[in-house]
Parts: structure tokens; C-alpha cells; sequence
């Protein structure tokens, strides 16, 4: 096992979008061959707020703004073998302007759908944090932190 050490935990910042209809806005990722949904997000650039982060992320993958951003739980995951270790930001984007809505820049995302709980609990979304995301999107506040299992 590689030793653990503070410069190999990555932070990632994960916008959680909810239209009028209550579904949730997520991105499909395309890397090494594999395709899954997730939250849209990134990694935190060093000297960069989390919110910055979030706006950042939201551009760059939506092609969107949101008028501000609020913190709704933290999750991790650690790969005890490789030493790789992740903290998953989630905020909420509040007020998000869904008029300019597109694929943005970011040649990972091959496109965007927004899913409710069927939807949610049928697809392959990463990290594993589907329970939150069905508390969410029931009305129910998901814990505010816990470590999640690694998924390669």
C-alpha cells in the first residue's frame, strides 16, 4: 500500500442543478473507453475558491452561470491500493440560468440529461453517492459528510 500524504488528496467540485420539475441535471463523461453520469464538476485549481471552482466548472461543461452556490455535503472516496484519494464538494447552484444550456468545452462531456429518482437509480453515476442524490431529490437533507467505496 502507498503511503498516504496531503498533496495526493485531489478536491473536487461537483454543482448540484434542480429545475422547477425537481429532476437533476447531470453530464455524461466519456474517459478510457468508459461512459457514465455524474454531477457537473471538476478538480479545484490551486488559489481558487470552491464557488470559483463551481462557476468554472459550470462554464466550461454547461456553458452556464448560476447566481450563487451553497454547500450541501461532502463526500470522499480513498483507493486504499493506489493511495489515490478524492473530496467531492457538492453545492447547490442557486438560481441556475438554464437559457444558454449546452455541451460546453470540455471534451469529456459528450452531452447532458436531467434525471429523476427512476432515473437516478437505473443509471451509472460516479461517484457512488446515488442514496444522497435520491435524498435529495425526495426532499430529504443527505448526511452531511461520509466516505464512500472506491469503484474502479
Amino acid at each position: 500500500m502507498q503511503q498516504l500524504d496531503n498533496n495526493s488528496i485531489r478536491i473536487r467540485v461537483s454543482v448540484l442543478l434542480k429545475r422547477d420539475d425537481g429532476r437533476i441535471c447531470f453530464v455524461r463523461h466519456c474517459k478510457d473507453g468508459r461512459r457514465y453520469w455524474l454531477l457537473p464538476g471538476g478538480g479545484q485549481d490551486a488559489g481558487e475558491t470552491a464557488k470559483e471552482a463551481a462557476a468554472r466548472e459550470l462554464a466550461e461543461e454547461l456553458q452556464i452561470r448560476a447566481e450563487d452556490f451553497r454547500l450541501l455535503f461532502i463526500r470522499e472516496s480513498i483507493n486504499k491500493e493506489t493511495g489515490r484519494h478524492i473530496q467531492f464538494m457538492v453545492f447547490e447552484g442557486i438560481r441556475p440560468d438554464f437559457s444558454t444550456l449546452a455541451t460546453g468545452i470540455d471534451k469529456r462531456v459528450e452531452g447532458f440529461d436531467f434525471f429523476g429518482p427512476e432515473e437516478i437509480e437505473k443509471s451509472t453515476i460516479y461517484p457512488a453517492m446515488k442514496t444522497d442524490l435520491l435524498d435529495y431529490a425526495g426532499g430529504r437533507p443527505p448526511e452531511l459528510f461520509r466516505t464512500l467505496d472506491w469503484i474502479s
